[in-house]
């Protein structure tokens, strides 16, 4: 009887230590410590041809950072840069402008997936824009274009823009890479001009401890 209870608890015991041995290890790759500050250089070097400066830093761990991001246009005068109201048509031909944010990660660990992360974030923008504009305008709906009657006059304004930044991040070499880049959509509110704001970004980022 004992020799009976013994095979059957060894028969147990082997068949656990299989389990164990065939069963893959469950992989986490943190890129990002719980409790860790990291430094990290995010910029975007393609749109320096067009002439937008894209650059900043975050200080950060696994969970939360803080974001602080220079966004600079000195491309000149461009048709895409144009911005109509009610009373008024104005192109943008340069600004300054600086951004402090906050943002929340929420982490996605597994052997496939890497370190890819989602994040919710608010921001706050200030700055100043140099602009053209005019009043006497109208769109002919023959054409779909704006007709302008006056030139343009010169003038600049103070910018102050709220908003809400959602995002993710994924590797860019590797789940251990210390390069990764992010994509994300910023939704918010220029006190300036009194215009909503929707802007699509792709940012490189470098983990630099």
């Amino acid at each position: 009887m004992k020799f009976k209870i013994f095979a059957v608890a060894l028969l147990i015991s082997s068949g656990l230590m299989a389990q164990k041995i065939v069963k893959p290890p469950v992989v986490e790759l943190q890129r990002f410590k719980p409790n860790v500050t990291s430094l990290v250089v995010k910029a975007n070097p393609l749109t320096l041809p067009f002439g937008y400066l894209d650059a900043g830093v975050e200080v950060r761990n696994q969970k939360t950072g803080w974001v602080l991001m220079n966004h600079s246009y000195i491309g000149g005068e461009a048709s895409i840069r144009t911005a109509v109201g009610a009373n008024q048509y104005a192109v943008t031909n340069s600004y300054v402008r600086f951004e402090g944010a906050h943002r929340w990660y929420r982490q996605r660990q597994s052997y496939w997936r890497g370190n890819r992360e989602r994040y919710t974030g608010v921001y706050f923008t200030a700055g100043f824009t140099n602009y053209s504009y005019t009043n006497d305008f109208y769109f002919d709906d023959v054409n779909f274009e704006y007709v302008i009657l006056s030139p343009l006059v010169e003038s600049s304004r103070i910018d102050m823009i709220l908003g809400a930044d959602f995002g993710r991040t994924r590797n860019l070499a590797g789940p251990e890479s210390l390069m990764y880049w992010e994509t994300s959509w910023k939704i918010g509110y220029n006190i300036g001009n009194r215009l909503p704001q929707v802007l699509y970004g792709i940012r490189f980022n470098y983990k630099a401890n």
